[in-house]
C-alpha cells in the first residue's frame, strides 16, 4: 500500500498548458517508479477549477497547495537550479515546516543506477534487555516504519514532546519440581479424607 505523500514542486506559470502536462508526466513517472508513493501535484488538480490568470484565483489555489504540502512526508523539487516564484514559496515553506527537500534529477539518477535513495530508514525491530544485575544500558531498537510514523509526528507537532515509556515485564516464576502436581491437587478440589492417608 502507497503510502509516501510527496509533492511534486514544478513549474506552473509561463506556458501553462505545457508545464501543467509536464507536471502530469512527472505524476505518472514517480507513480511508476515508486511504488510507495503518492505524488502530489497541486497545480494539475487546483487548475481545473481556478483560473492561474486571475491573481485572487491564483492565491487561492497556492493556499491549497500549501495546505497539501504541510501534509506531505516530502517535496521533490523538478528544476531546483532555477525555480520560479510560486516554487520558491514551496520550497521556503518547507524549509519552515521542516519537511525535507529532494532534488529529482538526483532522485532520479540514484534510481537509474540503483543507489540507496538519500532519506531512506533502515533498522530493525529489536528490544535488548540486559537484566537487572548488568552493567550495560538497555537499547531500545526501532524498526523503520515505526521511526518514520515519530519523525512524522514530531515534524507537524513542533514543540510538542514525544514520550516513549518501555514497561518491563516482571520475570516468569522457575517452577520447582513439585509445582505441577500440587497445582493439579489444588485444582481437583477433592473432599477431605479421600486421599491415602499415611501414618506418621
Amino acid at each position: 500500500m502507497r503510502k509516501k505523500l510527496v509533492y511534486i514542486c514544478s513549474p506552473c506559470r509561463g506556458d501553462m498548458e505545457k508545464n501543467i502536462t509536464r507536471a502530469q508526466g512527472y505524476c505518472r513517472e514517480v507513480a511508476d517508479l515508486w511504488p510507495d508513493v503518492i505524488p502530489i501535484a497541486p497545480h494539475v488538480y487546483c487548475t481545473q477549477f481556478y483560473d492561474e490568470s486571475m491573481p485572487e484565483e491564483r492565491a487561492a489555489g497556492m493556499e491549497i497547495g500549501l495546505a497539501l504540502l504541510n501534509i506531505c512526508d516530502e517535496i521533490w523539487v523538478y528544476g531546483m537550479a532555477n525555480p520560479s516564484e510560486g516554487m520558491v514559496r514551496e520550497i521556503d515553506f518547507a524549509k519552515e515546516h521542516g519537511i525535507p527537500i529532494r532534488d529529482a534529477a538526483t532522485l532520479y539518477t540514484a534510481k537509474q543506477e540503483g543507489e540507496p535513495q538519500t532519506g531512506e530508514l533502515h533498522a530493525k525491530l529489536e528490544l535488548i534487555s540486559t537484566g537487572p544485575d548488568s552493567d550495560e544500558v538497555p537499547e531500545v531498537h526501532m524498526d523503520a516504519p515505526f521511526l518514520a510514523e515519530v519523525i512524522k509526528y514530531l515534524r507537524r507537532n513542533p514543540g510538542r514532546n514525544f514520550v516513549l515509556t518501555i514497561e518491563e515485564q516482571p520475570e516468569p516464576e522457575t517452577p520447582g519440581p513439585y509445582t505441577g502436581a500440587l497445582e493439579a491437587l489444588e485444582t481437583a478440589n477433592l473432599p477431605a479424607g479421600t486421599g491415602d492417608e499415611v501414618d506418621p
